[in-house]
């Protein structure tokens, strides 16, 4: 299969249509058009549909959009490989939960990169069953996870928590501890995403006191930390969101913690490898050294 036709065809069914990404990637519309008709004659079935409303797969393209992004992926990785034997390195893949990637995970890799010159590392965002997924077909290497596993191809080890703070805009007048029934009179942002479980900690702790998510005045819920910190700047309400995600706000007085008494919405990180003979050295030296150093090393 050709997998520069299998990329282009990825784009055209994303940007719903030839022309936004013939212009993209600088190839004529016929030339584009062309790579498709090689592919619908590979595969023997037609796989867009044209309409003036854009591009949209048939049943059969719809099919291929949702192998074809794991078989770029695996040939990627095959790539990866090849090349490492190239250069005598050894490329290492690593998912993780968003906040984790983004605020705590390059510190540790800025350290073990120091004691392992000759590894290069790759980090991607992702929840917690894409990442599992992914572990499983060898698409990434280790992963971060904030659930236990329970698979027994997986090794895993508990290496510590992510703290959850309630913070506001630090000109809000807001008492510094609060009940936690006083949140239903304090108008709120829910941070639900899906990679975190924090509106589901929030919900169970609320039930132990017989109140439910209804009883919360939420303005509106956000599906990232980067809108929710948005929504807290602009003192839109209060929200729920990891420390590590926050610290530099709390550090410069732009945000204040709020102590919530009687909940507590902490939950613990795992990090998971296949198992060991399914593993090889360098995943293994990473994996030790990240049970070996647990959270300390986190920015």
């Amino acid at each position: 299969m050709n997998l520069t036709a299998l990329e282009y065809f990825r784009e055209v069914v994303e940007a719903k249509s030839i022309s936004k990404v013939a212009m993209n990637k600088h190839i004529s519309q016929s030339a584009l058009s062309q790579n498709i008709q090689k592919l619908e004659d590979e595969i023997g079935h037609q796989l867009l549909e044209r309409s003036n409303k854009g591009v949209d797969p048939t049943e059969a393209g719809r099919i291929l959009f949702t192998y074809s992004g794991t078989m770029l992926r695996i040939y990627k990785k095959m790539q990866e490989e090849l090349e490492s034997l190239t250069h005598s390195t050894e490329h290492i893949r690593i998912n993780g939960y968003l906040s984790l990637v983004d605020y705590s995970l390059p510190c540790v890799l800025y350290k073990i990169k120091k004691k392992f010159p000759k590894y290069t590392f790759e980090m991607h965002a992702k929840g917690n069953a894409d990442s599992i997924t992914d572990l499983i077909n060898e698409l990434t290497d280790m992963c971060f996870v904030t659930e236990e596993p329970c698979d027994n191809r997986l090794d895993y080890e508990k290496i510590g928590k992510e703290r959850i703070v309630l913070v506001a805009n630090y000109s809000a007048r807001i008492p510094d501890v609060l009940d936690v029934k006083d949140l239903a009179r304090h108008e709120m942002v829910l941070l639900d995403d899906n990679s975190l479980t924090i509106s589901n900690f929030l919900k169970h702790e609320l039930k132990k006191i017989n109140m439910k998510m209804d009883d919360l005045p939420i303005m509106f819920k956000v599906d990232s930390i980067p809108a929710a910190k948005s929504s807290v700047s602009n003192n839109l309400g209060i929200c729920f969101l990891p420390y590590m995600s926050v610290k530099k706000e709390l550090y410069e007085k732009r945000f204040k913690m709020i102590e919530i008494e009687h909940i507590n919405l902490d939950y613990d990180i795992y990090l998971v490898t296949r198992n060991r003979n399914e593993r090889d050295k360098p995943t293994t030296d990473v994996f030790h050294y990240f049970v070996d150093n647990g959270e300390k090393d986190f920015c």
